[in-house]
Parts: C-alpha cells; structure tokens; sequence
C-alpha cells in the first residue's frame, strides 16, 4: 500500500496574532471590515486629541519668551541699535529722534541724570518738551553711575518697558542703556548671563579683559 505524503506547504515562520498585525496597519481581508468601523469611530477623539495638543502648544509659545541674540546696527546714525521691538541708543539728535518717531516707536526712556538733561538742553533742545510735541510718551529715570545700578531701579525699569509698544531707551552714549537692559534680560526675560552678555556685546557692552585676552569670558550669577 503506497504510503501518500502529505503536500501542505509550511510556513517559513507561524503568522503573527491578527489582533498584533491590526495594530501596525497589516490587516487580514476578513478583519477589513471590523477594523474600518474602529477606525470610523476613533477619528473623533483623536481629532479632538490633535486640536487640543495644537491649541496647548499655540498657547505656549504666544507666553513663552523667544529668545535671540540678533541686535541690527542702525548705521546711519551714532551707537543706534535695534533689538526686537526696542531701539537702544546714544543721546539722540532731534532729527533722530523724529526718524524713530517714523518707525513706530511710542515712548521714550531717559537714563540720563537731571543735570545732563538741563546741559544737552542748553545747547540742543528740551527733550521731555520735544517728545510731547511728537506725540512720545516720555519717561525719565536717571542712572547716574555705580550708585544708581539698584535692583528697584531695575525693577521701575521693567515696569516702564513691558508689552511689546516700541521704545527708545537711551543715555548719553548707550552704555548706562546697554548694562540696564542686559539686567532686564536677566531677571525679567529668562536670559542667562552668557545669553544676555551675547545680545550686549553688539551693543556696548564690553570687559577690557576679554579684549586684553582676545577672548570672551563666560559668566555667571552666584547664588
């Protein structure tokens, strides 16, 4: 009697559970048509999912402060910076002073003292007067040295500047300007010192060490 042996093929390997192939999108013809009736009712929720991560994270980013280093060098004019919505600058010229009146900006800061104010009066003009007849608020808030870099100047300081209106913030030559918004950075906008040292750099912020030693030096705030 012969002896017939059996013709089924075998398989390479055994199949993987359909259950675990429906997972990775590899779904046998008989389960076709339950998966597309799971699929149909899970495409709200998970649209509902996607809308809402995207509205947290919309939300987010509009309250989180973007930070950058990109300072732009207004070239026509002396020690003239622009830094995101703030113009950090040297003493301005009337003409000046009307050109960032043209770019938008609504309010001035001076960090000059009261005794500078009333000599560049003497010679140039009354700014607090000018910036009246140009529609500028005008705020004057006199850092006159060592003694005047105080947290509560800081602090009057943040209050003046804060929104995202344009503003002029100058002293005589931009650097009492510089160091105060560099502070600003620190305490008020999350910048790290290096951070807020990289964006002073471009304006007048500068160590005679670093340009004795040709290098920069990292910084940092002790607790």
């Amino acid at each position: 009697m012969q002896t017939t042996q059996s013709t089924k093929r075998k398989q390479p390997f055994p199949l993987p559970n359909p259950h675990i192939i429906a997972k990775f999108g590899l779904v046998q013809k008989r389960n076709t048509q339950k998966l597309k009736h799971t699929t149909n009712k899970m495409k709200t929720p998970i649209i509902a999912l996607i809308l809402s991560l995207f509205l947290a994270f919309s939300s987010q980013a509009k309250n989180k402060t973007v930070k950058t280093d990109s300072v732009e060098i207004i070239k026509d004019f002396n020690s003239a910076f622009k830094f995101q919505n703030y113009y950090i600058s040297a003493q301005p010229s009337l003409e000046v002073l009307r050109w960032y009146k043209s770019q938008g900006v609504s309010s001035i800061i001076n960090l000059r003292t009261e005794k500078e104010n009333q000599d560049f009066a003497t010679y140039a003009f009354n700014e607090k007067n000018m910036a009246k007849e140009l529609d500028l608020d005008y705020y004057s808030l006199p850092i006159g040295g060592i003694k005047d870099y105080t947290p509560e100047n800081l602090e009057a300081f943040a209050k003046l500047i804060e929104g995202d209106k344009k503003l002029l913030i100058h002293c005589r030559s931009a650097g009492r300007a510089t160091t105060v918004f560099m502070a600003y950075l620190i305490k008020h906008k999350g910048y790290s010192v290096n951070e807020a040292a990289k964006v002073g750099r471009q304006l007048k912020f500068s160590l005679p060490l670093e340009k004795v030693l040709g290098k920069e030096i990292s910084l940092e705030i002790e607790d």
